[in-house]
């Protein structure tokens, strides 16, 4: 299998020891498409190039991969590689209600986020858009009104989608050393692929997620999908904030405002085939009747089909968790480090002090990424 990219397409964007039953049917460019060339729905929500970073600098986005899977989905996988010949390569996961870039690389400046970081360790980093996420196609259920259909994403199919693209680097790009770093809904479906397969993983990340204490998993009798709103995304991060924080120091620090970094986040979500709309404020509809004209995108949600527990992971494990995370509980944390089947001596448990649920995009994300690489470095 080849890559069929052109390396001077400008992408429409300006994270196996057996296959289990998937196989890679191709890639393609990521380049501006025509309408023939785009899943359902993606012409009608697709948002076109990046804009200009928080300060003021201009950078082009990761390369843009579309491999095509066994049942003809098409998923894209973004590539942020610096070194001229990386030893290893990193799969970040992204979490379950936005997509790749705008948790792993969003525009708020030059080498901000966990991808651009990761590259200049010399490591080759891949971050999908999981179904219903980013650009990846979306699934047709989509075009419909939610309540037409049950969710059609499960832990299930985006494990065998990882496992795929785990396969891919193997076999086609030729890395024998890869990384899993899974955030927040990506430590579920970092279980599920250990479920369902054997990856050989040198290192695993779970960051943000826990086991036994919160509930995850979408009621499979509907609906399809939920929608979120602008201000809502705004509101659910401000709220992990300790009371009485300096808003702009703990999330921009010195550097950013937190309006800044937070528009720039908005920005790598809504520019995406997950917004709903022509490009304009959508008038999503409110309890009541009344409207918002207000930016809305998708959120997907995932059917979870069996309970895939931590012990399938028996590769060397870092659990970590930020200290103010108002959504993963520190005993759900440790509960996920406690079942992980990693021996004692294989795994290890951090906190990063001074972070939320989105530490990975904030003044301590710095933190954070150096003690994943200082653990990955140790296997």
């Amino acid at each position: 299998m080849t890559d069929d990219r052109d390396p001077s397409a400008t992408p429409r964007r300006a994270f196996l020891a057996g296959t289990v039953g998937t196989g890679l049917i191709g890639t393609t460019a990521a380049a501006v498409g025509d309408e023939n060339g785009r899943g359902k729905g993606e012409g009608k929500r697709n948002r076109g190039g990046r804009k200009g970073r928080a300060d003021g600098s201009e950078t082009g986005p990761p390369t843009a991969h579309d491999l095509t899977m066994d049942d003809g989905h098409r998923l894209r996988v973004w590539e942020r590689t610096t070194a001229a010949d990386p030893a290893e390569a990193v799969i970040f996961v992204h979490g379950m209600t936005y997509g790749a870039l705008s948790m792993f690389e969003p525009p708020v400046a030059e080498g901000f986020g966990w991808l651009p970081y990761a590259a200049t360790q010399g490591q080759a980093t891949f971050a999908p858009d999981m179904r219903g996420y980013g650009d990846t196609e979306l699934p047709p259920e989509y075009d419909e009104p939610p309540e037409a259909n049950g969710p059609p994403l499960s832990f299930e199919r985006e494990a065998l989608d990882i496992l795929e693209l785990t396969r891919w680097l193997r076999e086609d790009r030729g890395f024998d050393r890869i990384h899993y770093v899974g955030l927040s809904g990506g430590t579920w479906r970092g279980r599920a692929v250990y479920e369902l397969g054997d990856p050989d993983y040198a290192t695993v990340t779970l960051a943000g997620g826990s086991f036994d204490t919160l509930e995850v998993g979408a009621d499979p009798e509907g609906p399809a999908y939920l929608t979120q709103e602008r201000s809502e995304f705004i509101d659910r991060w401000n709220a992990e904030l300790p009371e009485g924080a300096d808003r702009d120091y703990w999330i921009g620090g010195e550097e950013y405002t937190a309006d800044e970094v937070q528009a720039a986040v908005w920005e790598a979500i809504y520019e995406t085939n997950q917004a709903i709309g022509d490009g304009e404020a959508s008038e999503t509809p409110r309890e009541g009747g009344e409207t918002a004209d207000e930016e809305t995108i998708i959120a997907p949600l995932v059917v979870q089909e069996s309970e895939y527990h931590p012990r399938q992971i028996d590769d060397p494990t870092l659990v970590i968790r930020a200290s103010s995370d108002g959504i993963i509980s520190r005993a759900g944390a440790l509960n996920l480090y406690d079942a992980v089947g990693a021996i004692d001596h294989r795994k290890r448990y951090v906190e990063i002090g001074g972070g939320t649920h989105f530490v990975f995009l904030e003044r301590k994300r710095r933190e954070l990424f150096d003690a994943v690489r200082r653990f990955q470095t140790r296997y």
